[in-house]
């Protein structure tokens, strides 16, 4: 990881964005999220389309997680093609990170998709940045994010981590 985080990129999925709705106090909550929201709106944190679409699907009945992402949709990338090359790559290379079945699109290769091309920007412009992909997935899932993020040479990180890592603390209110 890098030593000085100041300029590190994330892109968050599906799952961290739920753990941090779901599972964190909610004393914290809008704490964690108004940080969250200066990252994104400082250009150091994206996620990609299809999480929005996975997080905002019901408009008719918008719950806290929905509220809180829709302002930010500009920093959720679209589907490009130069991703869907890379898609394509990923589920070659991790056959079982799709569920072939599934009658939507999953959001998370292309996610890592979008990660993979802004490391490659980066690395032109700016090689002392790392993109992390920030995502409440086990290691130890051979299909999960964190082995496809680190087959492609891309970094991630749980929420804890990335909390940790950009050394914010929190006070819980009584």
């Amino acid at each position: 990881m890098a030593a000085d985080n100041t300029s590190d990129i994330y892109f968050i999925d599906t799952s961290a964005l739920v753990t941090l709705f779901r599972d964190y106090h909610h004393d914290l909550i809008d704490s964690i999220w108004e940080k969250i929201e200066g990252l994104f709106r400082s250009g150091r944190m994206y996620s990609h389309r299809l999480v929005y679409d996975e997080i905002t699907w019901d408009s008719k009945r918008p719950d806290l997680p929905s509220k809180k992402i829709t302002p930010l949709q500009a920093y959720f990338k679209p589907v490009t093609f130069e991703q869907a090359q890379i898609v394509s790559n990923i589920v070659k290379r991790f056959p079982g990170f799709i569920d072939i079945k599934s009658e939507k699109e999953e959001s998370r290769p292309w996610l890592i998709a979008a990660g993979i091309l802004e490391q490659r920007q980066l690395s032109l412009f700016n090689p002392d940045k790392t993109v992390f992909i920030v995502t409440e997935e086990s290691e130890l899932d051979r299909n999960g994010v964190p082995t496809a993020t680190k087959g492609f040479g891309l970094s991630h990180l749980n929420l804890n981590e990335f909390i940790r890592i950009n050394n914010w603390s929190f006070k819980s209110v009584e």
